[in-house]
């Protein structure tokens, strides 16, 4: 599988960087003429960016990195950050049915083809991949879910 290409940014951990990070998704699929993910791909990384900073808890000027890779036949996304803590999918919110959060791996498994999440020493990545002119089919999660 050889990489066409590769782009790598990194965000400040604070809240206007989740914006920032929505637009450059955004950008970067239309230069890489991804229209067909485009939207997907703007939301996943919305999501976990904004993960990272809102729920991480990591050094004060720590930072946040998203790095894209491209190949044949799969566009892949990669948020990388250094807190602690592991992200799970929560099945039910606490909160019930009228919660503004706690639903985004929810979105990120339902709109991507394939998901999971990295171990490092120092905080964790996590991923998800689209295949190339195709829908999300179902999702897959290579990691461990509560």
């Amino acid at each position: 599988m050889t990489i066409q290409r590769t782009k790598l940014t990194q965000y400040r951990r604070y809240r206007p960087a989740v914006a920032i990070a929505r637009t450059h998704a955004r950008e970067l699929a239309e230069k890489w003429e991804l229209l067909e993910v485009c939207d997907s791909l703007e939301m996943a990384v919305s999501e976990l960016v904004t993960n990272a900073v809102v729920h991480g808890r990591a050094a004060k000027g720590s930072r946040v990195t998203v790095t894209y890779r491209l190949d044949e036949d799969r566009l892949r996304a990669e948020v990388r950050d250094w807190a602690s803590g592991m992200p799970r999918i929560n099945r039910q919110s606490a909160r019930g049915v009228y919660a503004t959060g706690g639903r985004g791996l929810q979105v990120v498994a339902a709109i991507t083809d394939r998901w999971g999440v990295i171990p490092r020493v120092i905080g964790k990545s996590v991923w998800f991949e689209f295949k190339r002119n195709s829908a999300p089919t179902d999702a897959a999660f290579d990691g461990e879910a509560s």
